[in-house]
């Protein structure tokens, strides 16, 4: 009996621990106009009917998490400030999202009571330069959007297309070197394709793999795809434009 309750105690903390790496966050820093951080700020996003938030430090840094991977808006809030609204910022499994500097400026009787801004994906992730990673919108603006290869060529020029576009080199890499993760689930033989518009994001590593992804030769192709939860943000942020 005891030997089974172990094991159960073995499997849930293995099962915990896989689900905690499934989660992101979201990391920033906020100044006043005088470009002094700002101490107490209130931040915050909405992830379904429950809000995670946080208060900046005494440097005006905050920490948003854990974060289930998907699309939120951040609102950060001070009495006196015009509050911001930051839309559409992306959230990936055990990546942190950063978003820029941003100052808050003194709320007056003229002025807007909220300031509205959609996020940009950092072309390159400050954490992992070998690694490039594209949002749904920047896909949806793509001509290439119909075929991940072709697309996953055009973001780094360390990616070549064989002739017949259907296999995908890594700098010089065998076809075999290559692998792909759609939302955490490894797709082994030929990959084909997803609709543009039920993707999220596509992240590229062309060097330095992590070791997450195994002993690779080549470059790994992470694919995220949206989901409801992603979808409704989208439409919350495209009320407020």
């Amino acid at each position: 009996m005891k030997n089974v309750i172990l094991l159960l105690a073995l499997l849930f903390g293995v099962t915990l621990a896989q689900a905690q790496n499934n989660f992101g966050e979201i990391r920033g820093k906020v100044f006043d106009e005088n470009n002094q951080a700002l101490i107490g700020a209130n931040v915050f996003v909405q992830a379904g009917e429950q809000q995670i938030g946080a208060m900046t430090d005494i440097d005006g840094r905050f920490i948003l998490k854990p974060l289930k991977p998907g699309i939120y808006n951040l609102n950060i809030s001070f009495i006196g400030y015009v509050t911001k609204e930051i839309n559409e910022i992306r959230v990936d499994p055990d990546q942190i999202s950063y978003i820029k500097d941003q100052s808050m400026s003194v709320a007056t009787f003229m002025g807007p009571e909220v300031e509205v801004i959609t996020y940009a994906i950092p072309l390159i992730d400050p954490e992992e330069a070998s690694k490039i990673t594209v949002s749904a919108e920047m896909i949806k603006n793509s001509p290439a959007k119909r075929d991940i290869k072709t697309l996953v060529t055009t973001m780094t020029a360390g990616v070549s297309a064989s002739p017949d576009g259907q296999q995908l080199y890594f700098r010089g890499s065998r076809s075999n070197a290559v692998q792909y993760m759609v939302d955490g689930m490894k797709i082994t033989g030929n990959f084909k394709s997803l609709p543009a518009s039920g993707i999220g994001s596509i992240s590229v590593y062309t060097g330095g793999v992590p070791a997450k992804y195994g002993d690779l030769t080549g470059g790994v192709i992470v694919v995220e795809s949206k989901n409801y939860f992603d979808l409704y943000n989208e439409w919350i942020a495209s009320q407020s434009r």
